[in-house]
Parts: structure tokens; C-alpha cells; sequence
């Protein structure tokens, strides 16, 4: 009967040591959902979005208050208009819950998806997740300047029929200011070279880098592909045949004052 007993109180005594657990992931989930809640209650797209589909995804970070620290675009839709109702909604939805009382970080990282159908949004409660990871963060901050700097192409009619890929370094502060911007590759093209700088300059002011940047200043390496061989000849001028720059940008954190 002793030989009994001890295996049933082991089982017992790792059932109750399980309990917290379980009640944490619950409390976590319940906490999700009020979150997904709160941002789908503001149920009228922005102006800017209405009559568009399309699928966004926003990393955004929180602190124990509630208070919204920053949001990035790392999906895009594909539609600017649509890119910025998306960052609109996380705007109105703070002050966000506070998380339940055992999680102990200062800050949480989310990203969320937001499906855009006509006059309407979507947040599905899957497509909100918990804990985004730092390097995440910075990954996905330099695929929004990558996309911002693209948005901001403009290609020289007088350098039609030229192709060529310029790198240009620039560095940004914590505010999404241009601090210096610099040729460090030539297309061979002055006009190439010059529009690939004017992309940077037209940038600002740059989304702003995550809390998780540990520099207030930084250096980004972009590689500006300019190609006018894509340019078609039509009634009314000149139009794109396809893309009109592909930007590659490499990230690297500098120190203050550097």
C-alpha cells in the first residue's frame, strides 16, 4: 500500500508544480486576445486604406503600462495608402493593456498581421505573436528603409537607356533624421550617381530604429540598382516597363559622436 502511494503523491505533487504554468499561458492568451480586441474595436479603416485589399504585417513594442514605444512595417501590402492605415491602427489602439502581472519584462514585442478587405480590417487572434526577437526587430527595421528609400526612386529622364548599381552610405539618428549621406560606389553614370543620393536625401525623415538599437546613430549601406533600360516609349511620354530601382541595404550600428 506504501509502494502505492508514493508514485500517486509524485504524480500529484508534478501535476500542481504544472498548474502555474498552465494559468500563466492562459493569463498570456487572455491577454492576447483583449489586446487583438482592442485594436479590431476601432473598426473604421483610415481614409487612406478604404476600398484596398491586401495583408500588412506590423512589429510593435509595448511597455508594462501599456504604452506604445514604437511600430514597424514588415510586411508590406504592396499599396503605400494601405501601408499607412496599418501603422494608423496600431496608433489608435494605445494605451494597450497592461500584460498580466507574471511577466516580468519592461517591454513586449508583437507582430501582427492586418488583412484589409474593402471599407474593413481584420486582426486574427493567430496572426498576433508574442516576442519578436531582437535581432528581428533590427532585420526588419532595415527592410522598411530599404522599402522607404525604394518609395523615394525617382530616375533621370536625361539618363534614359543607362543602367548601372551605385552604393550609398547614409546614417540616421533615433528620430529618423538624415545625419550625412555619402557615395561610396559609382555607377560610372554622374546622373546615375546623383539620383541614387537624391533617393537618400527624398528618404527623409526615415522610419525611426526599434528601442532595441543599442547606438543612437545609424550607418546604413544601401546598394541602389538604377536601371532607365526599363523604360518604355508611349503616347503620353515615358513610363516604367517594371521596377524602377531595386534597393539592397546592409545594416551596421555606429556609436554617438562617431
Amino acid at each position: 500500500m506504501q509502494m502505492k502511494f508514493f508514485p500517486l503523491l509524485a504524480a500529484l505533487l508534478g501535476l500542481l508544480a504544472a498548474l502555474p504554468s498552465y494559468a500563466q499561458t492562459d493569463a498570456i492568451e487572455a491577454w492576447k486576445m483583449q489586446l487583438v480586441a482592442q485594436i479590431a474595436s476601432t473598426r473604421l479603416l483610415p481614409p487612406e486604406g478604404r476600398g484596398q485589399t491586401g495583408e500588412a504585417k506590423i512589429a510593435f513594442v509595448i511597455d508594462r503600462s501599456g504604452r506604445l514605444i514604437s511600430r514597424t512595417l514588415v510586411a508590406s501590402t504592396g499599396s503605400q495608402p494601405l501601408d499607412a492605415a496599418a501603422l494608423a491602427i496600431v496608433d489608435r489602439a494605445q494605451p494597450f493593456r497592461e500584460p498580466p502581472l507574471g511577466l516580468k519584462e519592461d517591454t513586449f514585442s508583437f507582430t501582427m498581421l492586418v488583412i484589409f478587405k474593402g471599407r474593413q480590417f481584420q486582426v486574427p487572434l493567430s496572426g498576433l505573436v508574442l516576442g519578436a526577437p531582437v535581432l528581428d526587430a533590427m532585420a526588419a527595421w532595415r527592410k522598411t528603409v530599404s522599402e522607404h528609400v525604394w518609395r523615394n526612386g525617382a530616375f533621370p529622364s536625361e539618363a534614359i537607356g543607362q543602367k548601372g548599381d551605385a552604393g550609398v552610405t547614409f546614417v540616421v539618428d533615433r528620430s529618423g533624421k538624415l545625419i550625412s549621406r555619402a557615395l561610396v560606389e559609382s555607377t560610372g553614370s554622374p546622373l546615375l550617381d546623383a539620383a541614387a543620393l537624391k533617393m537618400v536625401e527624398r528618404s527623409e525623415p526615415f522610419p525611426k530604429p526599434p528601442p532595441e538599437a543599442k547606438d543612437d546613430l545609424q550607418r546604413i549601406t544601401a546598394l541602389v540598382t538604377l536601371d532607365g533600360t526599363r523604360y518604355k516609349r508611349s503616347a503620353n511620354g515615358w513610363s516604367w516597363a517594371e521596377d524602377k530601382a531595386k534597393v539592397k541595404t546592409k545594416l551596421n550600428g555606429i556609436c554617438r559622436g562617431c
